[in-house]
């Protein structure tokens, strides 16, 4: 009876989600039709693969692709990075992590052009994962710091939750336990504080998983719950199934066997459902354990088989050497692009260098002209000058002739006047001596009176 109870309830849900799920698609499908903006119609058709990318992988694959084509023909370097990331999400869903490593890569590569800090940190810790899930520990860190630093800069909090959440599973995976657990408790406080449900959830089976590494089944067992009470209330379904196993796997090591095997067959039947091979594998390999206890060998062996093929075909030669062609890939890109830039920025300079040449070569030929103008017109000036001098020095020339004449006529009247002059005063001396002549001498009268005086 409780079992039937159990299942009628799972069935309600299921109906009342997918009843909800339909609304919100219908919707979806609306805007992306009538919408007039293919930019819109970018972001609802990423929007709609949220919806399928559990559901109905055709369907959440086929969204993104009419998205990436959509946002590659109108250049919309938002919409692909947007879309290169559900992409890696959809491959990492599926453990193609090769495939998901290739498009975070994308995605980081077009939010650089954007230059936009959230999303780029967003894209070094869809990276980063990657080398996580693959126990690539310096290239997860090398990825996550910088994720980190860029949150820490536009003070993102929701951000650096997540980052100090995905750091400690990091130092989780290298057993420095107190590492982890402080980076994990940071991520939980300030979870609390701004009332981020996911990184919150994340905090709590993070910390969960190192109370159960330590030995602390109870502590494991107390946060996983916790962890499981926000992922039901979010709908996180990959969330709730990495819950069920860590719950499972903690109540077994506590010796509670049935309750274990409960989580585990439902961290099994969720991740079946949602397509999500990691935690398959981690379902797998809980069982694997509990059936080795209870001495149901045959079950065991079958769940180790399973778990083997979902950890090869999550982790294996040809999965690490694809990963590392998409990490040689991005990188020569990046260098690529880097010396692109640079030559692009050399060719500018010997523009700008060109443009400053002919400019002073301008200024240069404006300022010949000018001062060929200056002299042209200064000779000008000067050949003006002259004709006006010479013009002027003939009319001078034209009056001292004249002036000489007149000079000279003035002189020969001078001459004549000095001629006349004389004939007159030689006239007059002439008329003077011939009146003395006649006049008695002073000498002849002084006598004379003196010989009067002595007669007398």
């Amino acid at each position: 009876m409780k079992k039937l109870i159990t299942i009628l309830a799972s069935i309600l849900l299921v109906n009342v989600y997918s009843t909800g799920q339909n609304v919100v698609v219908d919707s979806l499908v609306s805007l992306i039709q009538n919408t007039k903006e293919d930019t819109t119609r970018v972001i609802a058709l990423n929007d709609l693969f949220l919806e399928y990318e559990f559901a109905n992988y055709e369907k959440a694959k086929e969204c993104l692709d009419q998205a990436l084509a959509l946002a590659q023909k109108i250049k919309y370097e938002p919409g692909l990075a947007l879309t290169y990331t559900d992409l890696g999400y959809l491959a990492e869903d599926k453990g193609n992590y090769p495939e998901a490593l290739k498009n975070y890569f994308a995605s980081l590569k077009a939010r650089e052009k954007v230059g936009n800090k959230k999303g780029l940190a967003a894209s070094y810790n869809n990276i980063a994962g990657i080398y996580a899930l693959q126990r690539n520990y310096s290239e997860a860190l090398k990825n996550y710091l910088p994720a980190l630093k860029l949150y820490q800069e536009i003070d993102y909090k929701k951000g650096i939750a997540a980052a100090y959440n995905n750091i400690g599973v990091v130092y989780k995976w290298q057993n420095n336990y107190p590492e982890a657990l402080k980076y994990y408790q940071s991520a939980l406080e300030i979870s609390k504080v701004i009332n981020d449900k996911r990184n919150m959830a994340s905090a709590y089976n993070n910390i969960g998983n190192i109370y159960n590494s330590l030995g602390n089944y109870s502590e494991a067992l107390k946060n996983g719950l916790a962890s499981l009470e926000i992922r039901q209330t979010t709908g996180d379904k990959a969330g709730i199934a990495a819950n069920y196993n860590n719950i499972g796997d903690a109540l077994i090591k506590q010796k509670k066997y049935s309750e274990g095997e409960k989580y585990l067959m439902k961290a099994k039947e969720l991740a079946t459902l949602i397509g999500h091979k990691e935690y398959l594998r981690d379902a797998y390999s809980g069982l694997t354990v509990l059936n080795s206890i209870k001495g149901n060998y045959k079950n065991a062996f079958g769940y180790h088989k399973l778990y083997i093929l979902y950890r090869d075909s999550l982790d294996n030669e040809e999965s690490r050497k694809k990963t590392i062609q998409s990490q040689m890939t991005f990188d020569f890109e990046k260098k690529e692009a880097v010396a692109k830039a640079e030559y692009q920025k050399e060719l500018e300079n010997q523009k700008q260098v060109a443009e400053e040449k002919s400019k002073k070569q301008k200024m240069v030929l404006v300022l010949v002209s000018c001062f060929l103008l200056l002299v042209i017109g200064f000779a000008g000036f000067i050949f003006s000058s002259l004709r006006t001098t010479r013009k002027q020095k003939a009319i001078i020339e034209q009056q001292k002739g004249l002036v000489e004449d007149q000079k000279k006529e003035v002189e020969e009247q001078k001459n004549l006047v000095e001629e006349h002059q004389k004939e007159i005063i030689d006239s007059i001396t002439y008329a003077r001596r011939i009146q003395r002549s006649q006049l008695p001498t002073e000498r002849y009268i002084d006598r004379s009176l003196k010989r009067l005086n002595k007669q007398g």
